[in-house]
């Protein structure tokens, strides 16, 4: 393996894991451990985990290195992991470097490989609880990152760009259901776009693409971005979230708000992204049941 970029200090005990991918959310999830007054140990994936937990304690592991990971967990005494931050490649299985441990798990590997994100996560997370390490959601470390319900920032959507937020969300939990995005945007009464494995800010750039070529309006009409839970994910990992980037990419594209499922989703940066949606003009909303109706099930 590569060696850890710190060593942590000597005689430290650790009684939680954080798997690191990219973005800026497994340091939020760090500041919530310590705040909890939780020891995180750090491992970061190799290639995907950034500067934000550069100066904490951290692992880089690779691809393929599952055997040397729990070894390392037992090691430490770890039995709780959270898995935090994206993954911007998708390991190609032909290239991994396998260790004995990863070997021996490769037909449930293979087994989930081949599905969507949620299907991949899923299977991640009973991988490891089949070794006995329980899995934890990084709203049970930082509950304070979740969004509540209602006006979050700016003013309570206005009637038409509730009707928007209503189609957005029927369309993603539709589409949820084959484990494909978590995103849609809504204006002027229809869906104008959805997400697939580009991710929320690939979508974003494709409606900034299409005013400019005059297939949309320069104008949006009340248009929403929607991010909602998929159909059954589990609520401990890939929850949808926005921050400061996303707010940026609304404005760009000419949309008027956000509206992200109350109690089922992530705002990072919170005071940073609430205070940028607010100069810009721009509102988040969190949804709710009595907002959506059927369209917020998660069954």
């Amino acid at each position: 393996m590569e060696g850890p970029a710190q060593h942590p200090a000597s005689g430290t005990r650790h009684d939680l894991a954080l798997i690191c991918g990219y973005g800026g959310l497994p340091g939020e999830i760090l500041n919530g451990a310590l705040a909890a007054g939780r020891s995180p140990y750090l491992f970061g994936i190799k290639g995907e985990a950034e500067s934000v937990i550069a100066g904490h304690p951290v692992e880089i592991l690779s691809w393929g290195q599952f055997g040397h990971l729990l070894d390392r967990l037992a090691e430490l005494g770890i039995r709780e992991v959270v898995f935090a931050g994206g993954i911007h490649k998708r390991p190609e299985m032909m290239e991994l470097k396998l260790d004995w441990g990863a070997i021996k798990a490769l037909p449930k590997i293979l087994g989930f490989m081949v599905g969507g994100d949620n299907t991949v996560l899923s299977g991640l997370m009973k991988l490891f609880e089949g070794h006995g390490i329980s899995i934890v959601g990084a709203h049970q470390i930082a509950p304070g990152l979740l969004a509540g319900a209602g006006a979050i920032a700016g003013k309570r959507p206005a009637s038409r760009q509730m009707e928007n937020i209503r189609l957005g969300f029927e369309v993603c939990k539709a589409v949820g259901q084959f484990d494909i995005g978590q995103a849609a945007i809504a204006e002027a009464g229809r869906v104008i776009a959805i997400e697939g494995v580009e991710g929320t800010d690939e979508m974003l750039s494709r409606i900034v693409r299409m005013r400019e070529i005059g297939r949309m309006p320069v104008e949006g009409k009340h248009g929403v971005l929607v991010k909602t839970m998929k159909p059954g994910q589990d609520i401990r990992a890939d929850l949808p979230a926005i921050g400061p980037r996303t707010v940026e990419g609304v404005l760009r594209a000419g949309l008027r708000g956000i509206a992200i499922e109350a109690g089922h989703s992530i705002i990072l940066e919170k005071e940073a992204t609430l205070d940028l949606a607010r100069k810009s003009g721009i509102f988040i909303f969190g949804a709710s049941a009595s907002d959506l109706g059927k369209a917020n099930s998660n069954g």
